[in-house]
């Protein structure tokens, strides 16, 4: 069964060998707006933003987009095959972006760095402690820095594994369990059927993503649901399913200078 670090590793090592979204590397069409990918509720006070660390974020995207506008930028991913196409992202156009293969519940090898923000794409999901990631960010962000968060919807992960649409509603099948993964196919063999990459997503209740935010010692100071969301769509699609519950939320946050 091995533990979420192995099985986290072993998917993204499947998925950045054979391709995906999280996968393809960002170029110059993406860099010309670099601040609408990063930050399109506008949130970011870019004035006060040198040094970023892009948490969990690995795959040739986000790092690549901050570097491009000049931002000091270290990468922590516990895949090093997801990094590696940032190193090639970074060679090919001239960027300087210093790559660490680290867990996010293990921030120990950046302390006494004081980041001015902490950028964290979609991936609280594949731990098993929220609250002790929030720790961690605290420990590497300047004091009054700040921690941008986007998390998938946990009801997301609830839901029935097989009929999500039966017809009048979405049917929640299954309880919150935040240190029980829950096995969860990330891509197909097309032949056979079969998962050819799994990992296992952890159900965070909001109690733990939003308020052991708050208790890890930072202030929330803007807060936004995003995805999809179409109500005319083919019921159990994304974006059908956006409509009635929003496939993410995003996080702006403040360190405090004490806890």
């Amino acid at each position: 069964m091995g533990n979420y670090r192995t099985v986290s590793r072993d998917a993204w090592a499947f998925l950045a060998r054979n391709g995906c979204d999280s996968c393809a590397a960002y170029g110059p069409e993406h860099f010309a707006s670099a601040r609408d990918w990063l930050d399109s509720q506008r949130w970011i006070p870019w004035k006060q933003v040198h040094s970023v660390l892009c948490l969990a974020c690995g795959g040739g995207q986000q790092a690549p987009l901050f570097a491009s506008l000049g931002c000091q930028v270290t990468l922590v991913d516990i895949s090093p095959d997801q990094l590696t196409i940032d190193r090639q992202t970074a060679e090919q156009h001239g960027f300087a972006i210093e790559c660490i293969e680290a867990d996010m519940l293990d921030l120990s090898p950046l302390y006494g760095r004081d980041f001015d923000l902490v950028y964290q794409a979609v991936s609280a999901c594949y731990v098993p402690n929220v609250r002790k990631l929030y720790r961690e960010v605290f420990q590497v962000l300047k004091p009054c820095g700040y921690y941008r968060v986007m998390h998938w919807n946990p009801v997301h992960i609830q839901l029935a594994k097989n009929r999500l649409w039966d017809g009048h509603a979405y049917r929640v099948s299954r309880p919150q369990t935040p240190s029980k993964p829950i096995r969860s196919p990330m891509a197909w063999d097309e032949q056979t059927g079969e998962a050819s990459a799994v990992c296992w997503h952890y159900i965070h209740p909001l109690g733990h993503l939003i308020g052991g935010l708050c208790d890890a010692g930072f202030a929330i100071v803007r807060f936004d649901e995003c995805g999809d969301a179409d109500l005319s769509a083919e019921p159990g699609s994304h974006a059908h399913l956006g409509a009635y519950l929003p496939s993410f939320f995003s996080m702006f946050a403040r360190r405090l200078v004490n806890r």
